[in-house]
């Protein structure tokens, strides 16, 4: 009897369609986030203050994909798996057809097994990615009909990382613009205050906005690009599984390999 596929959250896997814009509840989260906001900046709590910002920016390009983005934030640090069970599925099965594929060399370097002969089998661990792929080519329905199997099984957590890190990038990009107008309010203070009994004391709070909301945002900012660079190396490692497979299932077809699935 066939094993009980793994099962893992399926995150943000029709991103595309509810993600194409955040909608009202975006818009009207992150006003109401930014009004918070607003009161932290008069209480003088300037970090507390573009903290939320950065929030509201994350509610307005979000919407009600923040819980998924925070989720899938925290799983990209500290996981190495992808985030669907697709991706996972595609993953698993590129490791073991890597394992069948490649050649097996002595401490000489000489080919010790390998390439491999027509008609082999490779032993492939069970699951819907695996099954399909064998149907496919039990039936001869070429390597064009296999990729498009292995392709569905890419492209969903594809469009979650590209998602994901656009959101991201979006508030790393925009917080800097943020500081600046923080700069510019406590400039804009400091000038008021000039006149000829001016002294160094009467400045030096406007001039403390200024510094640190410059200082903030530039803080922000690299949390959030650093946050989106990990999804950004998702990618990268979700198209190197995906080609390898493209790859393999082209030489598993030139070859007419027979799979057979680990019980």
């Amino acid at each position: 009897m066939a094993k009980t596929s793994q099962k893992l959250p399926v995150l943000g896997g029709s991103a595309g369609h509810e993600a194409a814009g955040a909608g009202a509840l975006g818009l009207f989260g992150a006003a109401a986030v930014f009004v918070v906001a607003i009161v932290f900046f008069v209480a003088e709590s300037y970090f507390l203050a573009m903290l939320l910002v950065s929030f509201a920016l994350l509610v307005y390009v979000a919407g009600k994909e923040l819980s998924t983005l925070i989720k899938s934030s925290l799983m990209v640090f500290f996981s190495g798996r992808h985030l669907t069970a697709e991706a996972v599925n595609l993953q698993d099965t590129v490791t073991a057809l890597r394992k069948f594929l490649t050649m097996k060399r002595d401490d000489e370097g000489a080919i010790r097994l390998g390439p491999i002969d027509a008609g082999a089998t490779a032993k492939l661990p069970d699951n819907p990615l695996v099954r399909e792929l064998k149907s496919v080519l039990t039936n001869k329905k070429g390597k064009e009909y296999a990729e498009y199997i292995a392709h569905q099984y890419y492209v969903d957590c594809r469009e979650t990382y590209d998602h994901m890190h656009a959101h991201l990038e979006f508030v790393a990009n925009v917080m800097p613009l943020f500081g600046l107008i923080g700069t510019v309010i406590g400039l804009i203070g400091m000038f008021d205050r000039l006149g000829s009994n001016t002294s160094v004391e009467n400045l030096a709070p406007e001039l403390a906005i200024s510094l640190q909301c410059t200082l903030f945002g530039a803080i922000l900012a690299s949390v959030y690009m650093s946050a989106a660079s990990r999804f950004d190396q998702r990618i990268k490692a979700l198209e190197y599984d995906y080609e390898i497979l493209v790859h393999a299932l082209d030489v598993m077809v030139q070859n007419a390999v027979n799979i057979e699935v680990n019980q």
